[in-house]
């Protein structure tokens, strides 16, 4: 089983009550301890499989957490005191867009506990990451058909085109050219778009 790599704040082994719990240690796992609040530049470069955070060591728990989601896009587990308050805004930044694949365990909760919610946390975001890139590549297809099809319709009414002969002049000169279908099409709309104001404004000159 690979050992994931997690990146802790809030935790201050020189501070009461702020030692990383022992059943996080004893998983092994390689584990990079953040004191004070990281730029989001930095939290970017990470390659944490997982953060897990201390509400009570950490200002604003709730809008941090949300910024590591928005940021990375990884997991967080919050492992919680007894007696903890909740943290202000919780709510309101739980119904959230960029709120992360979350959960919470008390600080003394069992090794297999600790272990079983951070694979399911892990994995939750793996899927989730999966799937909305799944999303952006459907989007991005759909955008390119949509420009590809405007091509298309262009050449078909400029040179009396079929639709296939059409998009084999397209697909020629995007292998002759060597660049992306797409990328032809957009030429041709743009060039098209401009000479469509050139002759509106030579128009205009000849009155």
């Amino acid at each position: 089983m690979n050992k994931p790599e997690v990146i802790v704040f809030g935790f201050d082994p020189a501070g009461p009550g702020g030692r990383l719990p022992g059943a996080l240690l004893d998983t092994g796992w390689p584990i990079l301890v953040q004191v004070g609040w990281p730029s989001e530049q930095w939290l970017a470069r990470q390659q944490a499989d997982l953060f897990v955070m201390r509400p009570a060591g950490i200002e604003r728990p709730a809008e941090r957490t949300r910024t590591l989601g928005r940021v990375t896009g990884r997991p967080v587990l919050w492992m919680v005191d007894p007696g903890d308050p909740e943290p202000e805004g919780l709510w309101q930044h739980l119904a959230s867009e960029d709120w992360p694949v979350w959960a919470l365990l008390p600080a003394d909760a069992p090794k297999w506990q600790l272990v079983a919610v951070c694979r399911a946390l892990m994995g939750s975001a793996g899927r989730l990451q999966q799937a909305r890139q799944m999303v952006d590549e459907a989007m991005r297809k759909l955008e390119d058909r949509k420009i590809i099809e405007r091509a298309k319709g262009i050449l078909m009414d400029r040179f009396d085109l079929a639709e296939s002969e059409a998009y084999k002049r397209l697909r020629d000169t995007a292998m002759r050219q060597r660049k992306p279908l797409r990328e032809i099409a957009q030429s041709i709309i743009e060039f098209t778009a401009l000479d469509e104001t050139g002759s509106r404004r030579s128009g205009r000159g000849r009155r």
